[in-house]
């Protein structure tokens, strides 16, 4: 399977997760409280869930190499 490398920034902090590709771009990084939901379930769950908006950014989204 192939995986994809997530980073979101948020108030000067930055949050990486490693997921399923098909997982990870399957509508899940369109607004703030899908994107809040994932830095609370795989970075930080004291992360506050947020309403929709533009507060959290997209760093990058990139596939890794699986050997």
């Amino acid at each position: 399977m192939a995986r994809t490398s997530v980073t979101f920034a948020y108030n000067g902090r930055f949050y990486t997760f490693a997921q399923d590709r098909e997982e990870a771009l399957k509508g899940r990084l369109s607004c703030d409280c899908r994107k809040s939901w994932l830095i609370r379930e795989y970075c930080d769950a004291t992360f506050p869930a947020l309403d929709c908006g533009q507060h959290i950014l997209i760093v990058s989204v990139s596939e890794l190499e699986v050997a």
